[in-house]
């Protein structure tokens, strides 16, 4: 691990002591702030790129979506995909 990865470990779990504490005393905008640095620190300390990140999150939104539609729903049609328990991919 190159010394600079090892840095960013070490704020991480300095941040991730910071954000349980702001958490625990309430203090949810500060609390919020210091996970949307976290995950700003995880995605350097990983080189995940902000389109990757981005495709990601839309992804995410589209399943929980599509089980809070599907969840909704009282009617399921059959077929194969319901059948074997697959889920549509989305795109």
């Amino acid at each position: 691990m190159t010394k600079r990865n090892e840095q960013i470990m070490a704020l991480i779990d300095r941040i991730s002591v910071s954000a349980n504490l702001a958490q625990s005393l309430s203090l949810d905008d500060t609390s919020r702030l210091l996970a949307m640095a976290l995950l700003d620190l995880q995605t350097k300390l990983h080189a995940i790129s902000s389109d990757e990140l981005h495709s990601f999150t839309r992804t995410v939104a589209n399943v929980v979506e599509f089980r809070a539609t599907a969840s909704n729903t009282t009617h399921v049609e059959s077929g194969d995909g319901v059948k074997t328990g697959n889920l549509p991919i989305l795109g």
